[in-house]
């Protein structure tokens, strides 16, 4: 993706991407502070550690999805963050690092995964395992909404992922407004598969309620594939 063709300027990488991308949304206010260079060796690192330990049934998520979680994870630097729909830890992983990978941007101090199926969770301990959280990593079964109600911790990066069978996208509307009160200020609120058409109707319920609180900057839809991110900001 670097060699330049016919002699016009080289072709983007899909690092060079998500770097203005992250400068975009600073310039938007949407990032708290001016993102430094994300550290792509240790997402190379990150990268080889999972797909050399992880046990994943299946997946939608690309690999600019991934540099994109990436990189978000490591503008925002959360203090706390919270996985609603996180299967068994594979997307999750991209917000969450190694932290045995020696790179000097700030690591978080807990995270934690919700998610229906007890399966996946057991699944998603033993993945995430390698990654060297000890118990600062948890993954816990429930639904979305009732979770983080029982939860209470405070939260600056939410990262929304539950599909229903039934309802789809739906209970992202339920679920962020179940977090509201543990949203810091300048939280960070991402929803995947926000390009999917089966649930454009979904994602219209959620991007409404964000619009119509207003307490967020956004919603920001980003179509770097074709599931999509949505992203908005606890003002």
């Amino acid at each position: 993706m670097t060699a330049a063709i016919h002699g016009h300027e080289p072709a983007l990488t899909y690092e060079k991407i998500i770097e203005r991308l992250l400068q975009s949304l600073h310039k938007a206010e949407a990032l708290p502070t001016q993102p430094g260079v994300v550290p792509w060796d240790a997402f190379h690192r990150l990268s080889d550690l999972v797909h050399a330990n992880f046990d994943v049934p299946s997946t939608t998520f690309t690999a600019i999805m991934r540099r994109f979680l990436f990189g978000l994870g490591f503008a925002v630097s959360p203090r706390n963050i919270v996985g609603v729909g996180t299967y068994v830890g594979y997307t999750f992983s991209w917000l969450l690092r190694d932290r045995a990978a020696g790179d000097t941007a700030p690591l978080f101090e807990t995270a934690v995964g919700i998610d229906v199926d007890a399966a996946a969770n057991q699944l998603a301990r033993r993945n995430c395992a390698v990654l060297n959280h000890g118990d600062s990593l948890n993954f816990i079964e429930g639904d979305g909404p009732i979770a983080l109600a029982e939860r209470k911790l405070p939260i600056d990066l939410l990262y929304l992922d539950l599909d229903d069978p039934l309802t789809g996208k739906l209970k992202y509307r339920d679920t962020l407004e179940s977090a509201l009160p543990l949203l810091r200020s300048r939280a960070v609120v991402l929803a995947h598969d926000a390009c999917i058409s089966k649930f454009a109707g979904d994602f219209v319920v959620y991007h409404d309620f964000i619009r119509q609180s207003g307490l967020f900057l956004g919603p920001w839809v980003f179509p770097i594939d074709s599931c999509g991110l949505s992203l908005a900001v606890k003002k």
